[in-house]
């Protein structure tokens, strides 16, 4: 399996989160990448490839052009409007009946165009965002042009951005435009399969109305779990898109015997959507000691998750999502990757 990786992350980094009732460092940080990396190298898996530059054409496909110019552009605005030191975060955000589209403010931007306060802007930062596209991207040619699988190892991550918001320390949902990118290379269906412990708010925004894309997601109970507001097992999809949008929420302390079946039930819609590529939105925050997560899954639970999905024999591509238990990041990540690679049984 290639594994596109670009280093250009790095100078995303410094920035504070809203954790419970206090600013912390984020969780989010460049170490994710240094853990899965040096784990990928002990146990000799997969071959790094450097991503190509691929441009906004295909981000501009997904995201609103003003939304991707206010990312390119907070930083600096930021620096002139409020000075360099710090970083930029939203005072508020733009409530209901508060939808006027802001001019040149930097404070009126990021509350038009963030949800939370878990999405900084650094110097950095749209360096990190586009190294990021560029891996995914990479990636998925990389699968469009015949090989099996291959992985977007990238940050930040992309589920919970849609269209023209960003949040959940997500600014470009990678996995949508690969997946977009597929559709426009010839694919006639795509699904995407959503297993980190965080519903993909953004994901399903933008596929909501949408039968080419198939969305299926295993994530904790929104009625007490972040991003609260979406992840409902009665979203089914509206318009085209009725009936293509699959949650299969899972309440706290969830463990492998009970997201095992949810799994099963996922990969069943899956198959019976007959996709041409599936797009694997991989998280390892459904680890037992994550920070910002409530299930029990154990690390050689992720190689059932690899050898589950491998099972469907579907051109696959997987883009990195969350994972903010460090230490374990590596062996449950590449744990994941090894099991779909694995020989199977006859």
């Amino acid at each position: 399996m290639k594994i596109v990786y670009g280093s250009r992350h790095y100078g995303h980094s410094g920035g504070m989160e809203m954790n419970k009732n206090r600013f912390v460092p984020m969780f989010e940080k460049p170490e994710r990448m240094d853990q899965i990396l040096a784990r990928l190298k002990d146990v000799s898996f997969g071959e790094l490839v450097e991503p190509d530059r691929h441009g906004l054409d295909a981000v501009h496909r997904i995201h609103d052009p003003d939304y991707v110019k206010f990312l390119q552009t907070a930083w600096d605005r930021w620096e002139k409007q409020v000075g360099a030191e710090g970083f930029a975060i939203s005072h508020m955000f733009g409530m209901r009946g508060m939808d006027k589209k802001p001019g040149d403010s930097i404070y009126a931007l990021l509350s038009y165009y963030t949800f939370d306060v878990c999405v900084p802007f650094v110097a950095g930062t749209w360096n990190a965002i586009t190294d990021a596209v560029d891996a995914t991207l990479t990636a998925q040619k990389i699968v469009q042009s015949g090989e099996r699988s291959a992985f977007a190892l990238c940050r930040p991550p992309g589920h919970h951005a849609s269209q023209d918001l960003a949040g959940g320390y997500c600014y470009i949902n990678n996995a949508a435009v690969a997946a977009q990118a597929f559709r426009d290379q010839g694919a006639a269906r795509v699904a995407i399969l959503d297993v980190d412990y965080h519903h993909g708010n953004g994901t399903q925004r933008i596929f909501y109305e949408r039968s080419d894309v198939l969305y299926v997601s295993i994530h904790g109970r929104p009625e007490e779990e972040y991003p609260y507001l979406m992840g409902f097992a009665d979203e089914r999809g509206s318009g085209a898109g009725d009936g293509f949008n699959l949650n299969l929420p899972l309440p706290k302390g969830t463990q492998w015997k009970d997201y095992g079946p949810a799994l099963e039930t996922a990969i069943a819609a899956v198959k019976d959507y007959r996709p041409d590529v599936l797009v694997v939105s991989l998280g390892a925050d459904a680890y037992k000691h994550d920070p910002v997560s409530a299930f029990a899954l154990e690390s050689e639970d992720f190689s059932k998750i690899g050898r589950m999905i491998a099972g469907m024999n579907l051109p696959t591509l997987f883009v990195m999502e969350g994972g903010y238990a460090v230490e374990a990041l590596g062996i449950n990540i590449v744990n994941a990757l090894t099991g779909f690679s694995a020989p199977t049984k006859d």
